[in-house]
């Protein structure tokens, strides 16, 4: 297939681990198509996931709740339509990111082989041996159909410095001993049936300080009451509860600085996973075949023994499912880890 990728938008406005999904297929058509000027469409609270050059020269923000207003839409139109773009790459597939497609004037419009919500209307499915396979290996199949080549999983992550230097200056400020290991624990999700316990973080975490570890909890406002609930029973100079304290950058710079990762299926896991960094992922309600941590030794997953959840399937309305996973086997696995690790 000959397509004109000398001005290329990409359309992936959200979530967060949707985002870091899709930072291979950016690695790959940057490798393969190296000339190329490459825009970015997403929404703005997920700007700091984005790398910038080489990777990519623009990034332009869509406002969500403004889709559905003419005036908004003419206002795209006319951005987009300055940007001349050659052919359109949507690996989002839903109603929204169609209509972007749409405004692109872009004369070639593509997305991934699973069009949802209307968009095989306005787009293309590129269509790959990986249909059912992990979601990286859905959107680099759009790579391969367009006659790039792919060479492994590369995630391009950003680098935000003066995040890091703020939230150096934050840990420090909140009783972290700078240069000690830590490891990082996210009790929320987005949907609260992927969510392990508190409780059961509680414990996990306890164990780890024991062994004079420092934990941090990570998550939003929305995650704050989970983060409290586990200091009440924590309550140690080893546990520092950042759960919406820090920015989109910063918890970037902070998993990268980790020693371990632990959590549910939630976006900073894959931020964990991007970065290499030692992880355990915890799965029972949704697929780690479709959308678990990708792509290195440095993965290990625990799946629920009552789990239901396949690539076919993703998605399992239980909601004891994520009960099922003992501490005591998340703890055991930890320790292997981290001997193997020499840590």
């Amino acid at each position: 297939m000959t397509v004109d990728m000398s001005r290329l938008l990409l359309i992936k406005m959200s979530s967060l681990g949707d985002i870091v999904h899709a930072l291979p297929t950016l690695y790959a058509i940057r490798k393969n198509w190296p000339q190329a000027h490459i825009t970015w469409a997403v929404h703005e609270q997920f700007k700091e996931l984005l790398p910038g050059k080489p990777w990519l020269d623009e990034v332009i923000y869509i406002d969500k709740k403004q889709l559905k207003k003419p005036s908004y839409l003419w206002h795209l139109r006319k951005e987009l339509h300055k940007r001349h773009f050659t052919s359109c790459l949507d690996l989002q597939c839903l109603a929204k990111s169609a209509l972007v497609a749409m405004l692109s004037g872009a004369p070639v419009k593509y997305g991934y082989w699973e069009l949802r919500e209307g968009s095989s209307l306005i787009e293309k499915p590129l269509v790959g041996s990986h249909q059912y396979d992990h979601v990286i290996e859905r959107y680099l199949d759009a790579v391969r159909a367009l006659g790039g080549q792919v060479e492994g999983i590369h995630f391009p992550l950003p680098v935000h410095k003066e995040a890091k230097e703020s939230l150096a200056h934050l840990l420090i400020s909140k009783g972290y001993i700078a240069g000690s290991p830590y490891v990082v624990l996210a009790p929320g999700a987005r949907w609260i049936l992927k969510e392990w316990p508190p409780l059961y973080f509680a414990e996990l975490a306890k164990r780890i300080m024991d062994t004079k570890r420092f934990v941090f909890l990570i998550g939003s406002l929305e995650d704050t009451d989970k983060s409290r609930l586990i200091e009440e029973h924590v309550q140690s100079p080893y546990l520092i509860n950042l759960s919406g304290h820090t920015s989109l950058a910063q918890l970037i710079e902070l998993i990268k600085g980790a020693a371990f990762y632990i959590s549910a299926d939630t976006g900073p896991l894959h931020i964990a996973n991007a970065a290499n960094i030692p992880l355990i992922g915890l799965y029972g309600t949704t697929s780690p075949k479709r959308t678990g941590p990708y792509g290195g030794a440095h993965v290990h997953v625990i799946v629920s023994p009552t789990s239901k959840a396949t690539p076919e399937s993703p998605l399992v309305d239980d909601p004891l499912c994520m009960q099922q996973i003992d501490v005591n086997r998340v703890w055991y696995l930890y320790q292997t880890c981290v001997n193997e690790l020499g840590m």
